[in-house]
Formats: structure tokens, sequence, C-alpha cells
């Protein structure tokens, strides 16, 4: 199959088109808090919330997403997720009030968990072949990486001629054009018969937003708070029916065979690790930017030293992967991540944006490599049965990272204050050096047992 046919076919355009709206999505609203804050009368706790009731969705119903997609098929769901993000996308652009937002939001995170999944079912069934299907694969996520890269020059371009809900009404005409192309797919993967479970689905969701819940609001009270305490009970009480449902099903959600592997967990907790660091750091230096006199697309611009690295990184982790393993550029990768925190504390207290380029490229570089690397080993350490329930695991404990992040760089900030002064900041960023720090030698203990393992 040629590369020109590769790209015309409609199953894997509109699976890229679906995956950069997704992807764009997840960074194009940070450049947005501060306008947000001023048009909305939004707290810092709500704009948290602008961001995470996405990722909290979309982690939440990731893995129901591809049993749904199973049951009823790839274009049905991918339709049915496009049609919930454009209406979504729709009255994020009309809401007028911060809570509206909110709520648009988590609806959003609904619509691309039902995409992500369709298009990846999309590419596989329009793509049999390893070799094509491999390099569709690849098309796909780099576009997703390059959306999410380019997503706070975007919001910043948007934001100056248009407004902060351009942002959002961006959507419609590129959703519009991926459904039209998914209705000219030909190919489908058969139906599946997959139990799907509801009550697990529902606490867990609701353990996961209670918990973020609980640190936000721990951020703007205290943890002492009756919302704080109460939404930590609902979180455990609901974690503790999901862990008794899922041990009595015979086929459960999170399978027990997936971490049995210590190599598979400590992927998971690298990925959790490292977007906690990244998504928070974006949420904190937008609106550090903001706050100190920067206009959209002037933070935009100065988001680039960590974003334009993503792509080119994404790349360069392939390469070491493919000569090296997975290990290799995974230690590698967590290793320039934590160095690009410290390097961000250190040059928060200097004074001036100079000083936090080195510390944001290195962020993303490290952060790209590392992604790309997990990704691989996830799926080669599970059965291959159990590949897409690992694929989907490893993204979900990526999402939450992401949601856990905002929330507690939210707490370490304090309020708009926080933002504006050092503290908080340097203390957010030691953090997400202890937390990434903690996934890499977790990391070098799993890996390096298999090594010995394997030698033995």
């Amino acid at each position: 199959m040629s590369n020109k046919s590769t790209f015309a076919t409609p199953a894997l355009a509109a699976a890229c088109l679906g995956f950069v709206v997704v992807s764009l999505d997840a960074t194009v609203a940070n450049v947005a808090l501060e306008d947000l804050r001023l048009a909305l009368a939004a707290n810092l706790s709500m704009l948290e919330w602008v961001l995470n009731a996405y990722t909290v969705a979309f982690a939440g119903l990731l893995l129901s997403a591809g049993a749904v997609t199973d049951m009823v098929g790839a274009r049905r769901c991918y339709l049915a997720g496009t049609t919930i993000f454009l209406a979504a996308s729709v009255y994020c652009g009309l809401t007028g009030t911060a809570m509206g937002l909110i709520c648009a939001r988590a609806l959003q995170g609904a619509g691309a968990a039902a995409i992500v999944t369709a298009s990846l079912s999309l590419i596989a069934a329009g793509f049999p072949d390893r070799g094509p299907r491999s390099r569709a694969v690849a098309i796909w996520a780099m576009c997703g990486g390059s959306a999410m890269a380019a997503g706070p020059l975007i919001g910043g371009t948007l934001l100056e001629l248009a407004g902060w809900r351009a942002i959002f009404l961006i959507n419609v005409p590129v959703l519009l054009t991926a459904m039209h192309l998914c209705r000219l797919t030909r190919s489908e993967p058969p139906r599946k018969a997959r139990a799907f479970n509801p009550l697990g689905q529902s606490v867990a969701i609701v353990a996961l937003a209670s918990l973020t819940l609980a640190l936000v609001e721990a951020g703007q009270r205290s943890f002492t708070s009756p919302t704080v305490l109460g939404s930590l009970a609902v979180a455990a009480g609901c974690l503790a029916v999901f862990v008794v449902t899922e041990k009595r099903r015979t086929d459960p959600m999170l399978p027990p065979a997936l971490f049995a592997s210590a190599r598979f967990t400590a992927c998971c907790l690298a990925g959790f690790a490292l977007n906690y660091g990244f998504y928070g750091m974006l949420f904190a230096l937008s609106l550090r930017f903001r706050v100190l006199g920067f206009g959209a697309f002037e933070t935009g611009l100065a988001l680039l030293p960590l974003t334009l690295c993503l792509s080119g990184a994404n790349l360069i982790g392939g390469t070491m992967v493919g000569r090296y393993g997975a290990r290799i550029p995974i230690l590698c990768g967590l290793s320039l991540a934590c160095l690009g925190y410290v390097g961000l504390a250190a040059g928060i207290g200097i004074g001036g944006y100079a000083w936090l380029v080195p510390g944001m490229f290195t962020v993303g570089a490290g952060s790209a490599i590392a992604v790309t690397a997990l990704s691989a080993e996830a799926l080669s350490v599970v059965e291959s049965a159990l590949a897409g329930i690992a694929g989907g695991t490893l993204t979900t404990a990526r999402q939450v990272g992401g949601a856990f992040g905002v929330a507690c760089y939210g707490i370490l900030l304090g309020g708009k204050d926080g933002v504006e002064s050092t503290g908080g900041l340097r203390l957010a960023f030691l953090t997400a050096t202890i937390v990434v720090l903690a996934a890499l030698v977790l990391g070098a203990k799993a890996l390096r047992a298999n090594i010995e393992a394997e030698v033995c």
C-alpha cells in the first residue's frame, strides 16, 4: 500500500482528525484561564475544574468506551463520540457561567473517550496488515502529539483574534469533517460480545471525581473542611465498592493479570507521574505568564520550548526503543524530566523568562521520550488478548495523573497570589520532581528485575 493511499484512507483521516480535536482540547484552554477568570468570575478552583472536568471524564470512561466500541461497532461509537463532543463544544462556546463551562467540558471528556477508542478500531479494520497498520498508528499518534503541542499557541492566536469562545467553537467544522469521513469508511471490525459493568463504571468515575474534588477544594479551604472530608469519604466508599464488584466478576474491567506484571505496573506509575508534572506545570505556567502581563498569544509563544519539542522527542523515543529496547529511553526520559523540574524550581526563583526555558525544554523532551517507550513496554509485557485493555489502562493512568497534577499544583499555589509569587511555584516544581523521581526509582527496579530474570 502506497503512502498516498495510506494518507487518503477515510478511516485514517477520520481517526486522525478526531484525535487531533481530543488532543488539542487537552491543552488549548490553558492560555485562556485568565480570560475565563475575568469573563466568568471564576476562582482558582473553578479554573482547575475547567481543565479537570475534561480529564476526569476522559479517564473515567476510557475503559468502558472500549467495551462499548466492541459491542456497538467502531463507526457508531465514533459518530456518537464526535456528536457528543461537537454539542459540548458548542455549549462551551455559548455558556455564560463557569459551572456551565465545567459541565460542558465534562461532556467533552465523555465524547473524547469514545472517539479515541473508536479511532483505533477504525484503523485496525482499515489496515488489516501489520506493516501498514503500524504506519497508520504512527501517523495517528503523531497527529495527536502535534495537536497537543500546538494547543497553547493555537489557543493564544484564537484568543487574540476572536476571544475565548473561539477556542471551543473551532472544533465544530473539524468534527463535522471527521464525521463525514467516518461515514465514508467501508470496513469495520466485527462486533464482539463484551460484558459491561455499569456499577463498576459508575463508582469508578464517582471515586475519581470525588478525590479530585477533595484535592481542588483543599487548595481553597483546608483538608479538614466538611467538603474535603466528605469527598474523601465518598471516594473511599466508591473505591471499596469497585474493588468488591471487580473481584466478583469473571470479566473485570481491570484484569488482575495486568498488575501481576511489575513492569506493567511500573509503566502505569511512570505515566501517572509524567502527566502529574506536565499538566500541573502547564496549568501553573499559563496562569503565571498571564498574570505577569503576557497576552494570550505571547503566553502561547512563551510555552513553545515546552510544547515544540514534544513531536521531535517522540520520534527520538521511538528510535531509541527500536535500537535499545524500552528500558533505556524510559529511564532517560524520567531522568530528564526530573532535571527539568529542578531547573524550573531554580529558574523561578532567579527571575526572568529566560531562566525557565532550559527547564521547560528538558521536561518536554524527557516526558515525550519516556511516554513513547512506556507505550511500547506496556504492550510488550502482556498477552496479546489483553493489549487493548493494557493500552487503555496506561492512558487512564496518565489522564488521572494529569487531573491530580492540576489539583495538587492548585493546592500548593493557594490562589491567584500564589501564581504571582515564586514560593508556591517552586514548591510545586519540587513536588513534581519527587513524584517523577519516585517513578524513576521504581521503574529502574522493576525493569532491572526483568533483565536479571531473563539472564537467569
